[in-house]
């Protein structure tokens, strides 16, 4: 029986995924043989097919076998012998990827930690040192869309150097945190407006008297006369106006369709000695009827008598100068020195600003001539002169 044994040992095919380990018995220089089997599909008529008559007998024989009657441990030397090709039983050959999987699958069972083989992830992996240093797969995608919103690589362009004194400037003026000076007062304006339950017609008044109050507050500490607010209108953001200031243009609606209208290079603007405060912020494009607008989100304040501007007046340069418009001769329009600060943005998010969830019409421009007010004050060490 236990010749019959050893012979089934030695001449199951690889199909059936015979193992070979060495494991410490109660005498630890003596290893044991352990058989792992998994038969494959080669199992039943097809199996019996590749082995010799002889094994096909041995297993059809009936088995006594019980954990008792096992065979003793093999000594080292019959384990080499075992493992030698030349002791093998001759079977049928099977092609040669077959071959190939059957060498695998009879290597020597090996811990996980030390199998070479382990699958890449399993715990048993382990990556080379240049596997090691390999960017993941979240790293490459994450460098692949920042390359995509760059593409041109380097710093950002507001990491650039600035170009002028002028935008030096301007980004300094830009960190002082004017809404937050201003938003802890005008939020209490706002909420005692609506805790006495303003008529939207007595607000509107109280708005326009503090517009108005404000002007002259920035006028006296400024030392000028008369304020220009001019909106971007017709286009341009913010930074377009710092160091170059307002561009004179065909602005004019008119002109866009009628060949005799003025083609005069303009500066359209709302000046604070004919229309105060209020009025300049609360305008309308007048382009677009259908739904509540604003006249522009970009703003620059000036100085309508600056030195510039009253020697273009007098020399011919400015001509034309009106309530709203002046037009430009030999000149590309007000320059930036004439500006009591760098340009600013405003109706854009006023109310999260200030700390409120919504505001009315007349509520932002509140707040927006509490803002302006401090810009003015605040941005005359900001413009070159």
């Amino acid at each position: 029986m236990h010749s019959a044994l050893l012979l089934l040992t030695l001449a199951l095919p690889a199909h059936a995924g015979v193992a070979v380990s060495a494991e410490a018995g109660s005498n630890a220089n003596v290893p044991k043989i352990s058989l792992q089997t998994s038969l494959s599909p080669m199992s039943g008529p097809a199996l019996g097919a590749t082995m010799t008559p002889g094994l096909n007998a041995a297993l059809a024989a009936p088995s006594g076998l019980t954990p008792q009657a096992l065979p003793a441990p093999l000594p080292v030397s019959a384990v080499s012998a075992v493992a030698s090709p030349a002791a093998l039983v001759p079977v049928a050959i099977a092609p040669a990827t077959a071959r190939a999987e059957n060498a695998t699958a009879a290597r020597p069972v090996l811990s996980a930690a030390a199998t070479p083989d382990a699958p890449e992830g399993s715990p048993g992996a382990a990556a080379s040192p240049v596997e090691q240093n390999q960017p993941s797969f979240k790293t490459k995608i994450l460098g692949m869309l920042k390359s995509m919103a760059n593409p041109f690589g380097g710093k950002k362009a507001e990491e650039a150097p600035p170009a002028s004194e002028a935008e030096r400037l301007d980004r300094e003026f830009a960190k002082i945190d004017l809404w937050g000076q201003v938003a802890p007062g005008v939020r209490a304006e706002i909420e005692a407006a609506r805790a006495s339950k303003l008529s939207k017609a007595a607000f509107k008044d109280h708005v326009t008297k503090e517009a108005d109050a404000a002007v002259e507050r920035i006028k006296k500490a400024r030392g000028v006369a008369n304020i220009g607010f001019h909106f971007n209108l017709h286009g341009g953001r913010r930074e377009d106006y710092v160091g170059t200031g307002i561009r004179a243009t065909m602005g004019d609606i008119a002109a866009r369709y009628d060949m005799n209208a003025d083609r005069n290079q303009k500066v359209y603007f709302f000046q604070s000695a004919q229309h105060g405060g209020y009025v300049p912020l609360d305008a309308s494009n007048g382009e677009i009827l259908f739904f509540p607008t604003r006249m522009g989100y970009a703003l620059n304040l000036f100085d309508l008598d600056a030195p510039a501007l009253a020697a273009a007046r007098a020399d011919g340069r400015i001509k034309n100068f009106g309530a709203i418009s002046m037009d430009f001769h030999g000149m590309r329009g007000v320059p930036y020195s004439a500006y009591l600060a760098p340009p600013v943005e405003v109706f854009i998010g006023t109310a999260k600003k200030i700390g409120l969830k919504k505001l009315t019409r007349d509520e932002e421009t509140l707040a927006t001539i509490r803002f302006l007010e401090a810009a003015a004050l605040a941005g005359g060490a900001y413009i070159p002169r």
